[in-house]
């Protein structure tokens, strides 16, 4: 089995689905019978079907390493052992870990001691520590990387990089082993310049909110667990939409476009040539499923059929 192993420090990468979630952490927001309907909100596997081509699949991951989001049941399964192509977000090649290598070697920001206040740096620094990191490469590291590494617990952090794969990487391997062709719908640089394009306050606002919910929530990633498991990503959208919605704070919106909507177009722009073919399975973050400006209606805005398999 072929393995793609990234650098460690920058495992949180891996976890851009939790980025946009974080938005929800530390904020009063309304109850989720205020806000209307989500488009696919519900559901772990969809097809997609459009004229002749055979059939295709669509799937919402979450990048965790637990054992219980990894025990696929029989549907996802026999979806995705019938498929001939599967596409992720990215496939961590040797390639890609060189490039997450020299990012780490060569700041592009400020230091983070010069971005946030002294009891948010002290409290990130103590933080990250949890996770071997030392404190000189804590300040190289921009905010938002920081706010994403601490939506996973030190735990599954551990295990990532002791070579235990998140589902993603694992239907990675598992597509490898069944010789499908496999590609990626996103380009490392792309993720790594979304970083570089987001302003360092807006961060730096991001960080402050996530290390107080850590303080107040700090089992909030078993809660999203359980509606990922329950197939259920309705209140962990809403929640994010209502921040950028109510324009309450600023930052929402831009990270939400530039985290979730535009990346959705992206991603649908570059997976279209395989749904043609037909027989693809596509498995992306599944907080990029529902809504409007969801993967899912982006395909119906294109004259696919999108029906829930799971």
């Amino acid at each position: 089995m072929r393995r793609h192993q990234g650098s460690p420090l920058l495992q949180p990468l891996r976890g851009l689905f939790l980025f946009a979630l974080l938005l929800v952490l530390g904020s009063g927001l309304a109850a989720a019978s205020d806000l209307h309907p989500v488009r696919h909100g519900e559901g772990r596997l969809w097809r997609v079907e459009r004229g002749d081509a055979p059939a295709s699949h669509v799937m919402g991951t979450m990048h965790v390493t637990d054992p219980r989001v990894r025990d696929l049941p029989a549907p996802i399964r026999e979806a995705f052992e019938a498929s001939e192509q599967a596409a992720f977000e990215l496939l961590f090649t040797p390639e890609e870990r060189r490039t997450l290598s020299q990012g780490t070697a060569a700041p592009s920001g400020p230091p983070l001691a010069k971005v946030v206040d002294r009891e948010t740096y002290d409290k990130a620094v103590a933080l990250a520590t949890r996770y071997g990191i030392p404190a000189q490469a804590v300040d190289r590291m921009p905010p938002g990387a920081l706010a994403v590494l601490f939506q996973t617990p030190p735990d599954e952090f551990r295990r990532r990089a002791e070579g235990d794969l998140f589902l993603d990487l694992w239907l990675i391997q598992w597509a490898y082993d069944l010789g499908m062709q496999v590609v990626s719908l996103e380009k490392l640089e792309e993720q790594l310049a979304l970083f570089d394009a987001a302003p360092s306050q807006d961060q730096a606002e991001i960080l402050r909110e996530v290390l107080t919910q850590l303080e107040e929530e700090p089992d909030a990633l078993e809660s999203l667990i359980e509606d990922y498991l329950a197939g259920n990503m309705i209140p962990a959208y809403q929640r994010v939409e209502a921040m950028a919605r109510e324009g309450k704070d600023p930052e929402a919106l831009r990270f939400k476009e530039a985290f979730l909507d535009a990346r959705n177009r992206v991603m649908v722009e570059r997976m279209v040539p395989l749904l043609q073919r037909g027989k693809a399975f596509v498995a992306v973050g599944a907080l990029h499923m529902p809504g409007e400006e969801g993967i899912l209606h982006l395909l119906e805005q294109r004259g696919y059929r999108v029906t829930r398999v799971y």
